[in-house]
C-alpha cells in the first residue's frame, strides 16, 4: 500500500491556448498539511479544482491510496473522500445550517425529512470541532468566518479524508484566523490530510508541514516548512527575490483637490478631511469601522449628508453615475459581485466605464475599444490570451487588474481603492503598489482602504484611522506605526 493518501501525477490543463498547468505532480500523506503557494495565475486553484472534480485535466493521472481513480465531477471526489472549502462559499442563505450541511442526503421518516435526526447529526459533527451554532438557524445570519466553519462541518459530514482550503483566511479577522488554525491542527491530529492554498506566509508557518510552490503552471520547488525561510518561498513563487516590496515614492503632492466636511449617514459619523492632488491617502481601522462605507458615500453608492468640494466646487454624488461623470472611480472590495461581469470578456468589462465616450450615434468604435483594452492589458500585465478571453477564466489577481483597468479607462481625478490587494500574491502586490505610485506621480489623487497595516505604511503619504464609523485620528507617515494605527483603531 502506498505511503501517500493522494498522488497527482503529470497533470496538465490547457484553457483556450494557455497552459494553466504543465506536467504538475503532487503527493500528500495522511495527517499532513500541505501548503500550495504561487502567484495569481500560477495554477493552484486549477489543480485543486481538478482534484475536486470541478475541472477535468487535459492529461495526467490521480491515485488515492495507491489506486488510480477517475474524477469527472464533484460527486466522484466526494465519494473518494475529497472535499473542498471554496474561497467563494456556495451556500443557500435561506436554508438552515443543518439543511445546508446535508443537502441532498436527508434522512426520511414516513416520506418526510426526519428533522430530529438531521439536527442530531449536525450537533454531533459540530461538537467534534467545538462549534456551538444552532442547527436550525438560517445561514444568512452568520459571518463569512462562521459560514466557513459550516463548510468544514459539511466536509466532515462526507467523511472526508482529504480537505482542500482555498484562501481560507483572506476575509477573516485575526481572531477568526486563529480559530481556523486550531481546527486545521485538530484535523491533522485526526489524520485527515489538508491542502491549504494561501498567499499568506502567516498561514504557512502557523499550520503547514510542507510547502509546494507553483509558478507559471509548473512546480518550481517544494520542501519542509521548517527548512524554508520566507525569502526562499517568495523566490520560488516569483522567480526572483523581492528585496523591496514597496516602490520608492516618486509622487509629489499639490494643492487640495477634494474637501470632505461633516459626511454623515447610518454608518459613518461627522467625517471631515482633505485630499491633495497626487496624494495617496490611506484609511485604516478594524473590520466594521466604516471604511468601505465612507468610500461608498463619496462615490455615490450610499446616501449621505454633509458637503464635498472638488476643485473648490460643491458637489454631492447621489449615484455612481454622477461620481463617474465628476471624475471618481471605485475599485470595490468584492471584485466578483461588484466589480466585474464574469460572463463577459476582458474587453467588454474594461470599457464599461467609457461606453458613451467610445460610441458614435449609439454605435461602438471597435478600434478604440481594442486600443484601450490592449493598452491596459500591457500596462497592468494581465496574463491572458487576449481581450476576448472571458473574465471568469482569469485568476483572482488578473480579475482584480481588469477592475483596475476599467476604472483607469475613465481617467479619474480621484481613485477609490477598497482592499486593492486582497487575495493577491506577493509578486502581484508589488506590481499593484508600483501602479498606485505611478498614478499618484501622474497627479491622480488616491484613497486606499486596507486591513494590512504594512501596506498602509508602505504606500501612503498620510493615514486616517476609523473606529465604529468615526474618524479617530490622522497620522503623518513620519509618525505612523502599526502600534499608533492600532491604538486609534480601537477607540475614538
Amino acid at each position: 500500500m502506498s505511503d501517500y493518501i493522494l498522488e497527482m501525477s503529470h497533470i496538465s490543463k490547457v484553457y483556450g491556448g494557455i497552459h494553466a498547468l504543465n506536467d504538475v505532480s503532487l503527493s500528500l500523506k495522511k495527517g499532513e498539511v500541505l501548503c500550495l503557494c504561487g502567484e495569481n495565475g500560477a495554477g493552484k486553484s486549477t489543480l485543486m479544482k481538478i482534484l475536486a472534480g470541478v475541472e477535468t485535466p487535459t492529461s495526467g493521472e490521480i491515485f488515492i491510496d495507491g489506486k488510480q481513480v477517475h474524477i469527472a465531477k464533484p460527486i466522484d471526489a466526494i465519494h473518494l473522500g475529497i472535499s473542498m472549502v471554496h474561497q467563494e462559499l456556495v451556500q443557500i442563505e435561506d436554508m438552515s445550517i443543518a439543511e445546508n450541511i446535508f443537502i441532498g442526503r436527508y434522512e426520511t421518516k414516513n416520506g418526510f425529512i426526519d428533522e430530529k435526526a438531521l439536527r442530531s447529526r449536525t450537533l454531533k459533527l459540530m461538537e467534534r470541532l467545538n462549534i456551538k451554532f444552532e442547527p436550525d438557524s438560517l445561514v444568512r445570519q452568520y459571518s463569512v468566518a462562521h459560514r466557513q466553519l459550516i463548510e468544514i462541518v459539511k466536509a466532515l459530514s462526507h467523511e472526508a479524508s482529504i480537505i482542500i482550503f482555498d484562501e481560507p483566511t483572506a476575509a477573516l479577522t485575526l481572531e477568526e484566523t486563529e480559530t481556523l488554525y486550531k481546527i486545521i491542527r485538530q484535523l491533522r491530529e485526526e489524520k485527515i490530510a489538508v491542502i491549504l492554498i494561501s498567499h499568506r506566509m502567516e498561514d504557512i508557518y502557523a499550520v503547514g508541514d510542507r510547502v509546494q510552490v507553483l509558478r507559471d503552471g509548473e512546480v518550481s520547488g517544494e520542501g519542509e516548512v521548517s527548512e524554508l525561510s520566507v525569502d526562499d518561498i517568495v523566490r520560488l513563487m516569483v522567480g526572483r527575490q523581492i528585496t523591496q516590496q514597496f516602490p520608492e515614492k516618486t509622487n509629489r503632492q499639490g494643492e487640495v483637490l477634494m474637501t470632505v466636511n461633516h459626511l454623515d449617514n447610518d454608518n459613518i459619523y461627522n467625517i471631515s478631511f482633505e485630499l491633495r492632488k497626487g496624494e495617496i491617502l490611506g484609511i485604516g481601522g478594524l473590520v466594521g469601522a466604516g471604511r468601505t462605507e465612507l468610500l461608498r458615500a463619496i462615490y455615490g453608492l450610499d446616501h449621505c449628508n454633509g458637503e464635498i468640494k472638488l476643485e473648490g466646487k460643491k458637489i454631492m454624488n447621489r449615484t455612481p453615475m454622477e461620481g463617474l461623470k465628476r471624475g471618481f472611480a471605485f475599485v470595490p472590495e468584492d471584485r466578483k459581485d461588484q466589480g466585474l461581469i464574469l460572463e463577459q470578456s476582458i474587453l467588454q468589462n474594461m470599457v464599461l466605464s467609457v461606453l458613451k465616450k467610445l460610441s458614435v450615434l449609439n454605435f461602438m468604435n471597435a478600434r478604440k475599444e481594442n486600443t484601450i483594452c490592449n493598452d491596459y492589458i500591457q500596462k497592468l500585465k494581465i496574463r491572458c490570451s487576449g481581450g476576448n478571453m472571458m473574465v471568469r477564466m482569469l485568476s483572482g489577481g488578473n480579475q482584480q487588474k481588469v477592475v483596475l483597468g476599467k476604472c483607469l479607462a475613465s481617467e479619474p481625478k480621484v481613485l477609490l481603492l477598497d482592499e486593492p490587494t486582497r487575495g493577491v500574491d506577493v509578486g502581484a502586490k508589488a506590481e499593484i503598489y508600483k501602479i498606485i505610485n505611478e498614478l499618484a506621480s501622474e497627479g491622480m489623487s488616491i484613497i486606499v482602504v486596507s486591513s494590512e497595516m504594512t501596506e498602509l505604511l508602505g504606500i501612503s503619504d498620510r493615514i486616517l484611522v476609523m473606529h465604529e464609523g468615526h474618524l479617530s485620528g490622522e497620522l503623518s507617515i513620519e509618525e505612523a506605526s502599526e502600534e499608533a494605527i492600532m491604538k486609534l483603531a480601537i477607540s475614538h
